[in-house]
């Protein structure tokens, strides 16, 4: 049901997710079983109504292993805020805001 929501979410046709990396670590993560971190790259247009554009962001998802090789935890790492996010998906003229310029995320 995830993906099905998420593949809903973007215009297919105009969107973009580019995976920039892949590794894993045995030993790693928060128990110790093992780590599998991802990093990426979004950008798009929203299927709202005003079909905001989502400027180009990147990010890391680090999954956690328990001794099963199971995920356990997942961690999410983005290069904006959350709010950034949220606030120019909203209000696309926002990106030109000065306030982001503090925005280190």
């Amino acid at each position: 049901k995830y993906l099905s929501a998420a593949a809903q979410l973007f215009d297919q046709k105009q969107s973009c997710a580019e995976l920039l990396s892949i590794c894993s670590a045995e030993g790693g993560g928060e128990m110790g079983h093992g780590i599998v971190e991802v990093t990426w790259r979004l950008s798009g247009i929203i299927n709202l109504p005003w079909h905001p554009t989502v400027e180009p962001w990147t990010g890391c998802t680090r999954y956690h292993l328990d001794k099963e090789g199971l995920i356990y935890m997942h961690e999410e790492q983005w290069d904006i805020s959350v709010w950034r996010a949220f606030i120019c998906t909203l209000y696309p003229e926002a990106r030109a805001w000065s306030i982001w310029k503090r925005d280190n995320y």
